[in-house]
């Protein structure tokens, strides 16, 4: 268990919620070479790459909802010496719509000498444990 990959996780999940990150933030917490991997079913299907890949999936993941939607960490399911599963989801309202939004997924981020080097979505619980060599 690594506490210091959970505290890294979970100022990433504060920068989502500010929708920015700030260069300060991104060099303490993203290692040369981060990638971010979407779902099929995600609001955006792209792979992400770097500090500015990380700025954009955060554009392009709120600029289709409204200002109080929030990215929420509801359950930490694992917290390994190089990464961490948890159940995750954005909640909130359409910004055009109106329309409630409630997705749920399940996130792994993988950690090299206390940063993140990818993160990855699952849709279910089992496919992200077994992604990171533990059973469903």
């Amino acid at each position: 268990m690594s506490q210091a990959n959970l505290d890294v996780y979970m100022e990433a999940a504060d920068a989502i919620n500010a929708r920015h990150i700030s260069d300060d933030a991104a060099e303490r917490l993203l290692a040369p070479g981060f990638q971010m991997e979407n779902l099929s079913t995600a609001l955006t299907e792209k792979t992400y790459h770097g500090m500015d890949g990380a700025r954009e999936w955060i554009r392009d993941t709120f600029e289709v909802v409204d200002e109080s939607t929030r990215y929420e960490v509801d359950e930490i399911l694992a917290n390994g010496k190089d990464f961490v599963v948890a159940r995750v989801g954005m909640i909130g309202h359409g910004a055009r719509s109106g329309v409630p939004v409630a997705m749920r997924w399940v996130n792994v981020t993988w950690f090299q000498d206390g940063k993140m080097t990818r993160t990855g979505g699952y849709l279910t619980r089992r496919e992200a444990l077994e992604a990171v060599g533990l059973e469903g």
